[in-house]
């Protein structure tokens, strides 16, 4: 194994000089989006290891070390930020790679994006707020999507704690609590986007299993379990797609570039 005064000993580095092979970087598959790979992705380990400067995201067009077709989320941000992340990484990479631009051009058309996502959901939590019969104002936050018929909405968990339930923690349902409307699931705004993905996953199974035994005792401990083995699986699948990489090489591009 080669090293580099350039880099770190501790970054597995190929027989090729100056590039890397991917290990312990990927945490949990997201899905497909755009034909893109979604994954959560360790920050503070590429920021240790491989950027200095990385955070909330990246693609294969800006970031040399990013692989082809897997879009980065940085699993340090919170929850709320994850649909604009996602949707500022595909546009970016879209308009570098189809239209050849800058990273700078490309990057503010996908702040701009993001302003209007932003405002779109600002104003769908205000109408959500005018219908809810909660004590307090500015619970909800943004919609996140539909589940299982169930609908998923981000609050601001520092808030529920102060006015509603001070053990209010990561998440929830109607079931659960009773200030919650029975078809919702609530995150915790405040929660990283990581936790969020296994805490949406126990959520969603407990609320089922008590929706139809009426007994929490019963359904936490199976929903637990649930997701204990749903982390064991997005260990496995990570370390099976790093596993299927080639190594990759350090820097940014600062031009969009067409595949061959």
């Amino acid at each position: 194994m080669k090293t580099c005064k350039k880099v770190p000993s501790c970054r597995r580095l190929d027989n090729v000089s100056g590039r890397i092979r991917l290990h312990g970087i990927y945490r949990v598959r997201l899905g497909k989006r755009q034909g893109q790979r979604i994954w959560l992705v360790d920050g503070a380990r590429v920021v240790r290891d491989i950027y200095p400067a990385f955070i909330m995201g990246g693609n294969d067009q800006r970031y040399r070390f990013n692989p082809d077709d897997d879009v980065w989320i940085d699993n340090r941000i919170g929850i709320e930020e994850l649909e604009y992340t996602i949707a500022h990484e595909l546009i970016e990479r879209k308009l570098m790679r189809e239209k050849l631009y800058t990273y700078e051009r490309a990057h503010t058309a996908a702040l701009c994006l993001e302003k209007r996502m932003r405002s779109r959901d600002a104003r769908r939590a205000k109408q959500r707020e005018k219908t809810s019969a909660l004590p307090v104002s500015g619970v909800y936050r943004c919609f996140l999507r539909r589940s299982r018929g169930v609908k998923i909405w981000i609050v601001d968990g520092p808030k529920v704690r102060q006015h509603l339930d001070g053990d209010f923690t990561f998440a929830g349902h109607g079931y659960k609590y009773d200030f919650i409307p029975k078809d919702e699931i609530w995150l915790d705004s405040a929660m990283s986007v990581e936790q969020a993905y296994f805490a949406l996953f126990h959520e969603l199974n407990e609320r089922l299993m008590i929706a139809r035994s009426g007994d929490y005792d019963s359904a936490y401990p199976e929903a637990l379990a649930l997701e204990l083995l749903e982390r064991d699986k997005q260990e496995r699948l990570a370390l099976h797609h790093e596993g299927k990489l080639s190594a990759v090489k350090f820097g940014v591009r600062e031009r969009g570039y067409r595949k061959v």
